[in-house]
């Protein structure tokens, strides 16, 4: 028999250097694939992707739509330009604001959707199944903004935004007249607060005397006459009332519609009335821009309407509505800058009150809104989120290339 080859003993030598190498290794992030994700995590490429992820996806639909409320205050800011210029002859009037910019934007969602045949599906008049809905939505956008350009004539650009607040209350008020939904005791004081609030801000003679007056001295920035301050209060309510609405149309279409297609509804709808009301209403006729200042401001309408119902539609159909309504307090922001840097404007005191009154109440009718409510409207947007999710393509994504100008196939 031959002799076995004797096991050789552990030396200790090499487990110390075994222990040494297996301590470097780990002590080396770079080349050990273990502590790889920590390494990864700490490159600055990687931490700016990691932000992305935790905080600019999951908040995209809301961002999208404070940066398009932004592109609605260069919208707002050039008509107060074109309705109250004191060194124009004539003032031009909302109905030929409204028809121009429309025309620009429509122009803009033709062309748009020439060089997205691809991805717009149904272009350039949409799903025969909610054609009517996509109408619907595009009559309430038009008296939704006209409301806001008619009551920049006579209020300052604060106020008159600050009317459109008041959405969520007319909404909860008309659903409970109209649609007989129940509406608990908060939402009523809620609601009659917000009206406190629009008092303030029209300003009664016979509740304030000559202080409406004397805070409105300016004509350009606002009038201090009480019956065109009401008249245009008035104009504003049915406009906010009306804005509300789309809200829900949208949401109601959802994805079946492509935004874009929202877009040219809403201003192929608006570039119809407006031209029927310049034709036909004499006191709304159209005039041509005199100087370089009204086309430039003509030019930034129909290009900042555009990216404004593109991006709001995006972010609409990105975010649930109850997040969503919350990006539009940044109208307030952008309108008070505008007052201060171009009118050198603060809001009066009756103003702020107003303002802290409204917004106040708002945020208190949706901090009470009631549980059982609030299920139900889970539930249904759960219900139309699967109803949506059928009708996606057969890859099951939802791309921000969809948005995008390209050529790139499904």
């Amino acid at each position: 028999m031959g002799s076995e080859t004797p096991t050789p003993k552990p030396s200790t030598v090499s487990i110390k250097e075994d222990y040494a190498v297996q301590t470097q290794a780990l002590s080396s992030p770079l080349e050990n694939e273990m502590d790889s994700d920590y390494v990864i995590d700490h490159h600055p490429l990687r931490l700016q992707d990691s932000f992305i992820e935790k905080h600019i996806k999951p908040n995209v639909g809301i961002l999208l739509l404070i940066i398009s409320h932004f592109f609605n205050s260069l919208m707002v800011v050039s008509t107060k330009i074109l309705e109250t210029n004191p060194d124009a002859s004539t003032h031009i009037k909302p109905l030929q604001i409204l028809l121009v910019r429309m025309a620009i934007t429509y122009l803009g969602t033709l062309i748009y959707m020439y060089f997205n045949q691809k991805t717009v599906k149904y272009a350039p008049f949409g799903d025969p199944a909610v054609r009517k809905y996509l109408v619907l939505r595009g009559s309430c956008g038009f008296f939704g903004v006209f409301g806001m350009y008619y009551a920049l004539m006579y209020l300052s650009i604060s106020d008159a935004v600050l009317i459109t607040f008041l959405s969520p209350t007319l909404t909860i008020l008309l659903a409970w007249l109209i649609l007989r939904e129940k509406i608990n005791r908060w939402e009523v004081l809620g609601s009659v607060v917000s009206f406190v609030g629009v008092v303030l801000i029209i300003r009664p003679p016979f509740l304030f005397g000559n202080i409406a007056a004397g805070d409105a001295a300016d004509g350009v920035i606002e009038t201090s006459n009480p019956r065109d301050r009401l008249i245009a209060t008035m104009v504003a309510l049915w406009g906010a009332l009306c804005g509300s609405s789309v809200y829900i149309i949208i949401r109601f279409i959802g994805k079946r519609a492509h935004a874009i297609i929202n877009v040219s509804y809403f201003s192929l709808t608006t570039l119809i009335i407006s031209t029927v009301g310049v034709v036909f209403i004499p006191s709304m006729h159209f005039q041509i821009p005199h100087t370089k200042l009204e086309w430039l401001l003509f030019a930034n309408l129909g290009i900042s309407g555009f990216i404004f119902q593109l991006l709001l539609t995006i972010g609409i159909q990105k975010e649930r509505a109850g997040r969503g309504s919350l990006a539009g307090y940044t109208q307030l922001i952008y309108s008070i800058f505008w007052d201060v840097s171009l009118y050198h404007h603060w809001p009066s005191v009756w103003s702020w009150a107003g303002m802290i009154i409204i917004i106040g109440s708002t945020i208190f009718v949706l901090k009470f809104k009631s549980p059982n409510e609030e299920e139900v409207i889970a539930i249904e947007e759960q219900e139309v989120a699967k109803d949506q999710e059928s009708l996606r393509r057969p890859r099951e994504e939802l791309e921000l290339h969809d948005f995008n100008i390209d050529d790139s196939s499904d």
